[in-house]
């Protein structure tokens, strides 16, 4: 009965010794094939990432440069006018002419003026000779003195009567008052002109003036006396310095009016033409990059794509304040920034990729 109950227990013993055995070997192989499978899935995730070539970029020194599009004009101009009525006998210079100041460029007839000059000046001398006689009869004290005063007012009145005959027989003469080119013609032989009536325009384009308007947000950028450059057709730049603000904006367009002055030798650059003003704005940091790695987000934001530390892309937008065709400077990015080179355009904002820096030959290339 005892060996019965012995042989019963050493049987279950054995049972349960194998049914461990085989439940230990069953989790082991569980466990393994569990760390399998996450090795396998993160195998899989790793070679699913996007490959992206990123360049290093530092910002640097940039001058910005405000443009905006006027036009060259006149330094001054006069209207150039008779002083005397009278009737025109010769025109010297013409509408286009260059002209020197004091040049004669039109001419009055005299009539009767270099004669009632004359007239004049007889009268002068002959009050000369009482005013002298009155003096010494005054002196002697055989005159009285009212008319040694009333000789002396005589005299007075005489010289100033020939010398205003003087004067309109000068005026029968039209000058330029300064140097210039005169841009238009009034008047013709023959015309018979009042007093003030214009004869001829005058203009100086030696120094030139290049007028533009900037905007509010520009306005407070420029600085009186700051040389800037002008663009001109063909490319042509020529330099200048700020002479004007205006300290009042235009009623229509709340733009304010700048002034460039330039000197134009020969005034071989006219008036009227477009130019491109040209300003040095402040210096700022900024970032240079190809216009290529530009894209837009949903919202139509121009921006750039950068690999930021934890791996993933960010879309950062994105300010343009200069440069040319070929590079471009721009505002906006941290400093440094690890920007997206070469596949920008197969990833999106927050999108885990994989990073590879370019080289320099590669980036050569870029």
């Amino acid at each position: 009965m005892i060996k019965s109950k012995l042989s019963l227990l050493i049987a279950i013993a054995i049972s349960m010794l194998a049914a461990g055995w085989l439940i230990s070997g069953q989790f082991t192989n569980n466990s393994k094939s569990q760390k399998k499978h996450t090795q396998n899935q993160e195998r899989s995730v790793s070679e699913k990432l996007v490959t992206v070539r990123t360049r290093h970029i530092k910002a640097q020194s940039y001058t910005p440069n405000m443009r905006v599009t006027g036009q060259t004009e006149r330094s001054r101009s006069v209207i150039i006018r008779t002083q005397i009525s009278g009737k025109i006998s010769k025109i010297i210079k013409k509408a286009g002419d260059n002209v020197n100041k004091g040049d004669i460029i039109a001419t009055l007839y005299s009539e009767d003026l270099p004669l009632r000059l004359k007239e004049a000046r007889a009268r002068v001398k002959q009050r000369e000779l009482e005013f002298s006689a009155a003096k010494k009869l005054s002196q002697k004290g055989y005159k009285a003195e009212t008319k040694y005063a009333a000789a002396f007012a005589d005299l007075q009145a005489a010289k100033a009567f020939a010398e205003r005959i003087r004067i309109n027989l000068e005026y029968t003469d039209i000058p330029a008052p300064f140097s210039g080119i005169l841009s238009a013609q009034s008047a013709e032989i023959g015309d018979v002109l009042r007093k003030s009536d214009p004869v001829a325009e005058l203009i100086d384009l030696d120094p030139l003036l290049i007028t533009a308007y900037v905007s509010e947000r520009d306005y407070l950028k420029i600085k009186m006396g700051q040389s800037a450059q002008v663009k001109l057709r063909k490319e042509k730049k020529i330099n200048g310095r700020i002479q004007f603000i205006s300290p009042v904006a235009q009623r229509d367009t709340r733009t304010f009016k700048v002034e460039l002055k330039t000197p134009n030798p020969r005034a071989q650059i006219p008036e009227g033409i477009t130019a491109e003003l040209i300003i040095p704005l402040p210096e700022i940091s900024a970032h240079q990059l190809s216009p290529s790695l530009f894209s837009l987000d949903e919202k139509g934001d121009l921006g750039v794509k950068i690999i930021n530390e934890e791996g993933r892309v960010q879309f950062r937008p994105i300010t343009i304040v200069g440069g040319s065709e070929d590079k471009t400077f721009v505002t906006g990015l941290p400093d440094p920034s690890n920007v997206i080179v070469v596949g920008h355009g197969f990833v999106i904002h927050g999108q885990i990729v994989k990073a590879v820096a370019e080289t320099t030959s590669s980036g050569k290339q870029s």
